[in-house]
């Protein structure tokens, strides 16, 4: 696939996903390979579900942190600042073209699970959607990230010292919600709706209805991608 040289700076995103054949088999595939032969076993519902968070938080926090951070060693980000562009405008692009991409690489999985498992059209989109959501969060966690550390292996630690705890509250590999503190906190995780939509696709009974996971992640994410490109002065600023 021939990509013109990138204009604007999502444009390097885009161009380098599409651009190279065999990494974007690869990238296409990898996702297929780990939730694919899940789905098609027998194992129960809710590990089936949090192996695809597992899969959408990993892709999402770690691809936009390091990328960001490499391009800020590589001098990318200090000369993109001098562009006439907003740095909040920039930071916008990278967030939303990211969790674009990140879904465009985990949709072929998506579909086969919902083949495997049929359940309500509802379901399907508020899944999908919740699957979305999460993937939005997870490169807004990224791109907190990297305002601190220059590192893409600091990237690694800082992302998973945020991430488990996240994951924890949200009921990945437990068989009871939380409560008490930790459910009230639940409620602020993109995650746990993403983990709810996917027990339902796999047939397990939840206490979510389909609104809820559409309203409450779209208010969250709007939230948190605000307050992210908030920090876009201080990411594309120089550091010594």
């Amino acid at each position: 696939m021939r990509i013109n040289p990138p204009d604007a700076y999502w444009k390097k995103d885009v161009a380098l996903f599409f651009g190279r054949r065999f990494a974007l088999l690869i990238k296409m595939i990898y996702p297929m390979a780990i939730i694919v032969p899940v789905a098609a076993s027998g194992i129960p519902a809710e590990y089936a579900a949090a192996v695809i968070g597992i899969v959408a938080v990993m892709a999402g926090t770690f691809g936009a942190g390091e990328s960001l951070t490499i391009d800020l060693n590589d001098g990318i980000l200090v000369r993109v600042a001098l562009t006439p562009t907003s740095p909040r405008r920039i930071v916008f692009e990278v967030l939303a073209v990211n969790a674009v991409l990140d879904f465009v690489q985990l949709l072929p999985a998506l579909v086969i699970v919902y083949v495997l498992h049929p359940v309500s059209m509802m379901w399907v989109l508020a899944a999908t959607f919740a699957v979305f959501a999460t993937l939005v969060t997870a490169n807004a966690i990224g791109i907190f990230i990297a305002n601190f550390t220059s590192s893409p292996a600091d990237v690694l630690l800082y992302a998973t010292a945020i991430l488990f705890p996240l994951i924890y509250i949200s009921g990945f590999f437990r068989n009871r919600h939380p409560e008490g503190i930790l459910a009230f906190l639940r409620n602020f995780v993109p995650f746990a709706y993403m983990n709810d939509a996917l027990k339902a696709v796999f047939g397990l009974a939840v206490k979510a209805v389909p609104v809820e996971i559409f309203v409450y992640p779209a208010v969250i994410c709007s939230v948190l991608v605000f307050a992210v490109c908030m920090t876009a002065p201080r990411l594309l600023s120089p550091r010594l």
